[in-house]
């Protein structure tokens, strides 16, 4: 990593382009204090435009400008790896390994499901951030709240509303949901667990100020920071790849 500012200050660049909603941040860290809460510098959030790589760097730029840094004061990276959108991750994650081989910075793939787990704060009970994956499933994951950060007791999975309430332990307590997953399904939601608490959008969206802040934790605990960490978690098939999937199945069974 390169030397921080004067002030020891770390700043931290981090986007988030695994929904509809891109999100790029400029946030800031106390160096040798990875338990300190980053601050946010810059943050701009694009919700449901169309994105692509050229208006992806547009934003980082936008972004930076906020938040009177340039690209060269940047000492980490980190960007969003999914699960979520096949494209927007594919995106975000390419251009943010260019940035990082570019500048030679450290890159923190951070699991989405992981950052936007941060949304539910303190305090005790379950987090189960939900993404919509279409086709009448989630992507999501349980959190155990003991006070602190969540820690995860499931891996990312893709799966109805209801097969993921299976995951849930009977006695886990107070329940929160989160994510656009959890909007699109409330009322699966409570017909399922009507103790369940839905944080309302749009409060409840990812946010890369969050990715930073896991990314900040992340390096501290040793992750692999090189650009070729950062592979996108997608849990399953494109379309286009289960359709070339089922054609080949087809083309066998009659072969």
């Amino acid at each position: 990593m390169p030397s921080p500012s004067p002030t020891g200050t770390i700043n931290i660049l981090a986007a988030d382009t695994a929904t509809r909603c891109c999100t790029v941040a400029l946030c800031r860290a106390a160096e040798g204090e990875p338990s300190a809460p980053v601050s946010v510098g810059a943050e701009t959030l694009l919700d449901g435009q169309r994105l692509h790589a050229e208006r992806l760097i547009a934003v980082v730029d936008s972004v930076l400008a906020g938040a009177g840094v340039t690209l060269e004061e940047v000492h980490l990276l980190a960007v969003s790896i999914g699960p979520g959108s096949f494209t927007g991750l594919r995106i975000g994650a390419a251009a943010f390994q260019g940035l990082a081989l570019a500048r030679r910075l450290p890159l923190v793939a951070v699991p989405t499901l992981d950052a936007l787990a941060r949304l539910a704060g303190p305090g005790a009970g379950m987090v189960v951030p939900m993404l919509d994956a279409r086709m009448g499933e989630v992507f999501a994951a349980a959190y155990r709240r003991t006070g602190g950060l969540p820690g995860k007791i499931t891996g990312d999975l893709v799966a109805p509303v209801g097969e993921i309430l299976g995951k849930i332990p009977a006695d886990c307590g107070p329940c929160v949901f989160l994510g656009d997953g959890a909007d699109r399904y409330e009322g699966e939601l409570r017909a399922q667990m009507p103790s369940a608490v839905i944080l309302p959008s749009p409060g409840n969206t990812p946010r890369a100020s969050l990715v930073a802040a896991e990314a900040w934790r992340l390096y501290h605990a040793g992750i692999d920071t090189s650009p070729a960490s950062a592979v996108p978690v997608y849990l399953r098939l494109s379309q286009a790849e289960a359709a070339r999937e089922a054609r080949l199945g087809h083309d066998a069974g009659n072969g």
